[in-house]
């Protein structure tokens, strides 16, 4: 397990405002701004590869899942820290049968971008932060590799909204993480990210989002491994003028966010 310096949370009177919800939360230094909107259902909250968990599995049955069976004896393998960035809806016409539904599943747009654009800018600036730092990093489409380990693996989509007004960030994990460290992990990168973008944080995180595709290892095969720590990150609203401003016009800050969440939360794995 890592230690990190745990945050102390002052809450704030919520005060009303004309656009939704809105109360102010101190992490440490930090501020985060909290948006709500309930009237209007995001396309993260919706679209397909986010699946509603409705039946945990039971204990036994993941007792004897093939890729639960060697963790007992499993250990990290050796050399540098490999991070993978997944692009959300990146060559999604080349999804494997198990994830056809998938495939004519483009994201949102917004600004004259298609989010598998404004998704792959950031991670490829991302990927350039972090190998100064001497990390491997993978771009990874929407199909990952089967069983696919890394030290963090982070998927990166951007959410949209026919209410135009709807703006902000959002971060969620695995709704079962058998590393345990994916909520702590995620509550790093929710950190930096606000820091770095000065976005509001929206706190409408479905179900379905945790469901995410990449971390269904026990109904996928193209996903992560067991021992992989993961994250999913909606950098802001694209059909938002406001959060297109930094996700498309000033990716540097989207992309410097996610970079020094990973830095963070790695330096007690190994030495870079």
């Amino acid at each position: 397990m890592h230690h990190h310096i745990k945050r102390n949370l002052a809450l704030h009177r919520t005060v009303p405002v004309t656009v939704g919800v809105g109360l102010i939360v101190i992490i440490s230094a930090v501020a985060i701004r909290y948006t709500g909107y309930g009237q209007q259902v995001s396309y993260s909250e919706s679209e397909a590869g986010f699946e509603t968990m409705t039946e945990e599995p039971k204990d036994q049955d993941l007792a004897v899942h093939p890729r639960l069976r060697d963790l007992d004896h499993w250990s990290r393998p050796p050399g540098p820290i490999r991070v993978g960035l997944q692009v959300g809806h990146w060559q999604a016409i080349d999804a494997p049968d198990e994830l056809e539904n998938l495939r004519t599943r483009t994201g949102t747009s917004g600004g004259g971008k298609n989010e598998w654009e404004v998704n792959l800018d950031i991670a490829e600036k991302t990927r350039a932060l972090l190998q100064e730092r001497g990390m491997t990093v993978d771009i990874l489409p929407v199909t990952i590799p089967e069983n696919y380990w890394a030290d963090v693996f982070i998927a990166i989509h951007a959410d949209g909204n026919v209410n135009t007004g709807v703006n902000g960030f959002k971060v969620a994990s695995p709704w079962r993480d058998v590393t345990g460290e994916a909520e702590e992990f995620s509550q790093i990168l929710e950190e930096h990210y606000a820091v770095s973008t000065d976005l509001d944080l929206d706190p409408n995180i479905s179900r379905a989002m945790r469901g995410y595709y990449a971390f269904n290892w026990r109904r996928y095969d193209h996903s992560i491994h067991p021992m992989t720590v993961a994250a999913i990150i909606e950098t802001g609203f694209l059909t938002s003028a406001h959060d297109r401003r930094v996700i498309v016009d000033d990716s540097e800050r989207s992309a410097r966010g996610i970079a020094e969440a990973v830095l963070e939360y790695t330096q007690t794995i190994i030495k870079i």
